[in-house]
């Protein structure tokens, strides 16, 4: 979904990966996973023992080292089926119907998780995490409980793909800027703590082809931000601008309340300062544009800085800083949410004949150290999100420290996107009616009328009672960081 290109060279790779057996021998985690395993095959005498997964193409150049290092460790063999990550919901609710037990691991991202709930085509963990224990210390709230579902564990995570803003040093940093902007606001010029002040900063950063603005001179137009604006995105940016929940504790949209109806205007005021043709982007599009200069900043996925920094065409290598999101004040205090807008988890089928193998694997592959070995790998793409990150030299020298503090602060932000079933067509409806205020076809008070219509639907086709229990239970829980 997110990052379709290489970040970096393989330099570290195969000292990384030749370490990997000390490693998991050093970190309990992985080496009851590995131990569990091994124990499980002698137990059920199992000859070539094999598990499949139903992987993401996204990881399909970074994964096979590490089920390759399963196998040294326990025997176990691996099949990988990628698959675009826009499919794989769909093929896992056909397994739900055609039960054909091919596959012992879902990957995707942890929205696909209600629906596969509901449908029963995914276990809960809580069993094997009591026997076997892993450790989520180090992840912040806002990740950790994306692994739940109606309160259970089903879903392990190995990624923070929480959204954050990067911005131009060199223009952030311009003095000639700086005193131009502290002239007209009466304000220094520093990452902007609310979006409010990032919209500021977004128009206040914009210049013509040719034009010589701040001593520079532009080649090519310079926009003021970028961001993903198109229909099947919109939805994971939009949590960033509403002041708290989507619903209250009975499940009505907050959508119509005066702050409902703000959040999607100042969300589609912000294509003003983006590329005219934004709404049809997606990351191929997004990253190139942003390493090729012509925005001042961007809110996006992480590895949109590693892709400015790698990618052999960017101009922008090491003149990027990492913002913590901005955020919106409330009552008189500042409240930032980073919607986790993608993220990879790992889920165990229902209808594997070795469930509990499948989960070992996900124990072991999730672990702190096979964990940090993955965000570290030259070709992957997980981001950054444990405390252990921060010490880790090899997911340093990728990302850069500041990169890594930054995202790692950022985390303590972060907010899960709507686990409730139905949640596909709740976000579905939200894209379309906010197209539609960016397009200038409706007002924000009528998509506001209309996307409350179409969720009460969709809440009611699902069935009230039991969205409003699980919904409730979420928010108890923590998984959305704000409260009734």
């Amino acid at each position: 979904m997110r990052r379709a290109l290489s970040l970096l060279a393989g330099l570290s790779l195969a000292a990384t990966l030749a370490a990997a057996p000390a490693q998991a021998q050093q970190d309990p985690v992985a080496q009851r996973a590995v131990e569990g395993a091994k124990a499980y095959i002698k137990a059920k005498n199992l000859t070539n023992p094999k598990l499949t997964i139903l992987l993401s193409s996204l990881y399909n150049n970074s994964f096979p080292d590490f089920t390759k290092k399963w196998e040294e460790l326990t025997g176990v063999k691996f099949e990988i089926v990628p698959l675009g990550y826009t499919d794989i919901p769909a093929k896992v609710m056909q397994e739900a119907v055609s039960k054909t037990g091919v596959y012992d691991i879902f990957n995707d991202f942890p929205y696909t998780m209600p629906d596969a709930a509901g449908a029963k085509v995914i276990l809960p963990m809580d069993d094997w995490v009591a026997k076997y224990k892993p450790d989520f210390s180090g992840i912040a709230d806002g990740l950790k409980f994306q692994q739940y579902y109606d309160g259970k564990i089903m879903n392990l995570v190995n990624d923070g793909d929480h959204l954050l803003l990067t911005v131009r040093k060199d223009l952030l940093e311009n003095g000639q800027a700086k005193a131009e902007y502290k002239q007209k606001f009466n304000k220094d010029l520093a990452c902007p703590d609310t979006m409010q002040e990032w919209k500021r900063q977004a128009e206040f950063f914009k210049a013509k082809a040719g034009e010589t603005k701040w001593g520079v001179k532009f080649e090519k137009d310079l926009y003021g931000a970028l961001g993903y604006r198109s229909i099947n995105f919109s939805y994971r940016h939009f949590p960033a601008y509403m002041k708290g929940l989507p619903f209250d504790k009975d499940m009505k949209p907050r959508i119509t309340t005066p702050d409902g109806i703000q959040a999607i205007k100042d969300f589609a005021a912000s294509v003003e300062d983006m590329p005219k043709d934004i709404q049809g982007w997606g990351t191929p599009q997004i990253y190139p544009f942003w390493a090729s200069g012509q925005a001042y900043s961007a809110m996006s996925f992480p590895s949109i800085m590693g892709f400015g920094n790698s990618n052999p065409q960017s101009v922008i290598k090491g003149q990027q800083i990492a913002c913590l999101i901005p955020g919106q004040t409330i009552n008189g205090q500042l409240v930032r949410r980073s919607p986790q807008a993608a993220g990879t988890g790992y889920m165990v089928s229902a209808y594997s004949k070795h469930p509990e193998l499948a989960y070992l694997f996900i124990q072991w592959f999730t672990s702190p150290s096979i964990g940090d070995e993955a965000v570290a790998h030259p070709k992957g793409f997980w981001d950054p999100f444990r405390q252990s990150n921060l010490t880790d030299k090899a997911i340093l020298d990728r990302f850069g420290e500041q990169m890594v503090k930054t995202t790692i602060e950022n985390s303590k932000y972060a907010a899960s996107l709507l686990l409730i079933e139905g949640n596909y067509e709740y976000f579905n409806i939200l894209d379309k009616n906010l197209a539609d205020v960016m397009n200038k076809n409706i007002t924000a008070e009528e998509a506001a009328k209309r996307i409350e219509a179409g969720w009460n639907k969709v809440t009611n086709d699902i069935g009230l009672a039991g969205q409003q229990r699980v919904w409730r239970k979420g928010v108890e829980q923590g998984i959305y960081l704000d409260k009734f």
